[in-house]
């Protein structure tokens, strides 16, 4: 099969099951661009994966589920960032802090996150952002445990360093115990 035949297959693909999964999805997430963003990117690994890929039950039950395993995901880390959230916001409440403030402050963080090296800010995004274990780093990223542990570590401490003067001394301690914990 040609590769305009395989991309012409993979929009009608696309065109046929994109709304009812972000239907789906929404059911779980509770926000439509959340909703979107992963169906999207269910979508784009697949056309990544398309070579590798084997897909032994029926087509429509493999998106489902797999848009469903991704929003458990997305929930599990929104679970876990949750207390951060609101750690930073109770704080900032508490010292009077204004929106624009707060913006700031969020920016700064990005910006020493940014900063971080490539390999070291890949590992920070998987482990907070997708809520990835070190273990499941490792393996997407073909390295070892301790590599993911250690560079966790660094970027753990560049940010404590970096953002001393932001972070009371509770958030300190909370991504302390994250550390310890492995993710």
């Amino acid at each position: 099969m040609d590769q305009g035949t395989i991309s012409a297959e993979f929009e009608g693909l696309f065109r046929q099951h994109y709304r009812p999964l972000c239907g789906f999805a929404l059911g779980y997430v509770k926000d439509a661009d959340q909703a979107e963003d992963i169906v999207q990117e269910l979508f784009a690994r697949l056309w990544q994966d398309r070579e590798a890929l084997s897909i032994k039950v029926s087509l429509k039950s493999y998106l489902f589920t797999a848009v469903r395993n991704r929003c458990l995901n997305a929930l599990v880390v929104k679970k876990r960032m949750r207390p951060l959230d609101e750690e930073v916001h109770d704080a900032a409440e508490g010292d009077g802090r204004n929106e624009d403030e707060l913006t700031e402050r969020a920016a700064r963080v990005q910006a020493v996150i940014e900063g971080l090296p490539t390999e070291r800010r890949k590992i920070f995004r998987l482990s907070r952002n997708e809520g990835l274990k070190y273990q499941e780093i490792a393996e997407k990223l073909g390295l070892s445990v301790k590599t993911v542990e250690n560079q966790m570590g660094k970027a753990l401490k560049t940010l404590r360093e970096e953002l001393a003067d932001l972070m009371p001394l509770a958030l300190l301690g909370w991504m302390l115990l994250e550390w310890i914990r492995g993710g």
